[in-house]
Order: structure tokens, then sequence, then C-alpha cells
């Protein structure tokens, strides 16, 4: 039998145990459930080692130093870190802030320019690798950039979400005065999907370049939807066009399905949602939103998830193709109340709980 490895008690099993659950820092909850593992059962090193799961050597070299010194041996920095640096944190914040307002307007699509900037000033070449860790160790990512109508008015947008709902109110005044259903805030939308596909970046293993059809065929179909982001409800149709008759056919929908309520709908000033024959239920309100501000309609949302996780780098043969995936993701969606509730409630609807 080998020699047993023990601890000296500086500190009691319970209070071990404390630390070992508690303290912040994983490195060190490691070393106090060696210790822990050694004090309540002493054994050979090498068993305490496959039984916590880490090398014989780090268990030879934790014991005896936390009995000869005690707690400062748990509390000390392990072999990582940057030790070879060629900036400090400051300095590479510092650098990383000149790029702030470029970075807002999603000018950086690539560390070219940031590589640049770092080797001028540490005054020599760098591996790109460099500069990756030194984005992830200030926790920049790489994302989509939201898009915006230049020609949106910012404050009228702001003015919309502030004002809502006061909207809803004065929606609400119109309604029949012996009508007791309950009011629905719903959000409407239509979005185009067609044979013409995009790429997008995919997972694949090294070595491999994935190839996906690439076609350009105008053919296109129309999803209407609308949503209760508040319960993550949805309700939909696909239609061949997007026009007043269309929208009547949508809204008549709308207004059987959700019969016991009185809904305002929030929708977009497409011509359709204010032609002279368009027919309103009379249990439906529209409540139109500011021009050119499509971010402010929830239901821009379900068309960038459908586009993502349906249709990414796919390849239709024919329109038929097209709306049975469509109804495949629509239906999912429909299925899962949390996501489509995650993807739609916002802030500005939220205000109305």
């Amino acid at each position: 039998m080998g020699r047993v490895t023990r601890v000296t008690p500086h500190l009691t099993a319970e209070e071990v145990k404390e630390r070992m659950r508690n303290d912040s820092n994983p490195l060190y909850r490691e070393r106090w459930s060696i210790i822990y593992t050694a004090q309540v059962h002493p054994r050979e090193a090498k068993d305490i080692a496959k039984d916590m799961g880490v090398s014989v050597s780090k268990v030879h070299t934790l014991i005896p130093r936390y009995n000869k010194i005690g707690v400062a041996a748990v509390k000390t920095s392990g072999k990582g870190g940057r030790h070879h640096e060629y900036m400090t944190i400051e300095e590479e914040q510092n650098l990383l802030g000149t790029f702030f307002e470029r970075a807002k307007k999603g000018e950086l699509v690539t560390n070219r320019q940031i590589k640049q900037a770092y080797e001028q000033k540490v005054g020599h070449k760098v591996d790109g690798t460099t500069i990756y860790r030194l984005l992830k160790r200030h926790r920049w990512r790489k994302v989509m950039p939201r898009p915006y109508n230049p020609q949106a008015n910012k404050q009228e947008q702001e003015d919309f979400k502030n004002d809502f709902l006061n909207k809803v109110k004065e929606a609400e005044k119109t309604k029949d005065p012996e009508d007791r259903r309950p009011t629905l805030i719903m959000a409407q939308d239509e979005g185009c999907f067609g044979r013409i596909n995009s790429l997008r970046r995919a997972w694949a293993p090294e070595h491999v370049r994935p190839q996906v059809p690439r076609q350009i065929v105008r053919e296109y179909t129309y999803a209407y939807a609308a949503v209760d982001p508040k319960e993550g409800r949805i309700t939909f149709l696909i239609l061949p066009y997007t026009n007043t008759e269309m929208m009547n056919i949508f809204l008549k929908q709308v207004s059987e399905e959700f019969s016991s309520y009185f809904i305002v709908m929030h929708v977009d000033q497409a011509g359709w949602h204010s032609s002279k024959d368009l027919v309103i239920p009379k249990n439906i309100r529209l409540i139109p939103q500011p021009s050119g501000s499509p971010e402010l309609n929830p239901v821009e949302h379900i068309w960038d998830e459908l586009r993502e996780k349906y249709f990414p780098n796919g390849y239709s043969e024919s329109l038929d193709e097209v709306i049975q995936i469509l109804c495949d993701g629509l239906m999912q969606l429909e299925a899962d109340p949390k996501s489509l509730r995650s993807l739609t409630y916002f802030p500005h609807l939220r205000m109305l709980a």
C-alpha cells in the first residue's frame, strides 16, 4: 500500500466544503474540492486524483503546500494568463475605443483596420489570431447589423412608441358601448418569400467548403400574419398577392378567429392598409406605424426567423415547395408560444400589460 495523503486541518471539513461550493473562482473551487476530498477520506494521491479527474502531480503539489501555509495555498494564480502581452488591458481598451463609432455603423466587416492600428501601436507585425483574441477579451463579437430606412424620422418613431398606449385607448373609445369584449393588442405584417435564395455562413468541419445551389427565379408568394405578442399566439395565411383584396380576406380570418376580442392591430403604412376599398371588421381597429419604420413591427422578427432557420442556403424546385416550407415554419412557431413571445413582445407593447 502506498503513502496516504492527509490534510492538516487548518479549516474544518464544513468550512472547506462551504468554500468549495461558494468560491467565485472555478480554479479555486477545484482546489478546495481536492482538499475536502483528502480531508474527509484520506488515501493515496493517485486515488484522489482519479476521483477528482485531475493529475496526480496536482494533488502532490497542492496538499503539501496547503499543509504548510494553509489557505494561502489555494489563493494563488494558475499557470495561464497573459505573461508576454504587447499592450496592457487599458491600452487595448483605448485602442478599441477609437473604433466604436465605426463599429456602430457596421464598417468593421474584417479585423484589417484594427490589425493595422495595433501593429502601428506596437511597432511590428502581429498574427491575425492576436487581434481575434483581443476582440474576444473585450467581448466584441461579429453580429448582423440591424437595417433601418435612412429616410425614417427617428423622433417620430420614438413618439409612436411612447404614445402607443394612448393610441390604443383612443381606438377603444370607438367601439360600441355595449361591446364588453376585452381588448387584444396584435401586430400584423406581410412577408415575401420566393425562389431567389441567398447564401449564409454555415458550420463545416476543417477542409470542407460547403457548396449550395444558387438561383434567381422570380416567383413569389406572400405570408400574411398577425401575432398576439403577449400570449405568443399567431394566425396566418399564405396568399398569392399583396393588395386590398387579399388584406380583406386576412382581416376577416383574424376577426373570426379572435371573435371574442376587440382587436387593436399595429400595422405599417402599406397602401392596402389604408385603401378606400379596405373592409375593416367591426371588432378590429388599425394603428399605423410611422412610414419607413419596419423595425417597429414585431412581425418582422418572424420573417427574419423563418428566413434564417427554414430558408438558409436552400434550393426550391417549385413555388409549391416554398409554400410548404413556409407553412411548416409558421406552424412550428405557432406550436411554440414561448419563442413567439420572445420574438415579438416589444417594449412599447409591454407598457400595456
